[in-house]
């Protein structure tokens, strides 16, 4: 279990390493800024999502922890069944595949 600061901070560094680079003219911008005003909101949106008592009953939340591990196994076993596509308004498709899942939770245990 890792607080969700450790995460969100993780999120943080994986968009701007890693995705934020593939990306082109202004849609850098755009992208790099959404994602740094969800982080400036980071503990608002956990407080939120902490009252999904879904998230409690899978145990993926327990306090201010969130279950790192739980998530990127089951992520792998996802990935492992070929990569996804996530279409972003104002910003287009993104193509996510294993080695994003990888490099993400690296990112938060760093």
């Amino acid at each position: 279990m890792y607080h969700y600061r450790t995460v969100i901070e993780g999120l943080v560094e994986f968009v701007d390493h890693e995705l934020v680079p593939k990306m082109t003219g202004l849609n850098k911008w755009i992208f790099g800024t959404g994602a740094g005003i969800v982080a400036s909101k980071g503990e608002h949106i956990f407080h939120s999502l902490k009252e999904v008592q879904l998230l409690h009953t899978l145990e993926l939340i327990d306090g201010d922890m969130v279950n790192v591990e739980c998530l990127y196994k089951e992520l792998l076993r996802q990935a492992d069944k070929g990569g996804v596509e996530v279409e972003i308004p104002m910003i287009g498709t993104i193509k996510l595949d294993k080695s994003d899942v990888e490099k993400l939770y690296r990112y938060i245990l760093d």
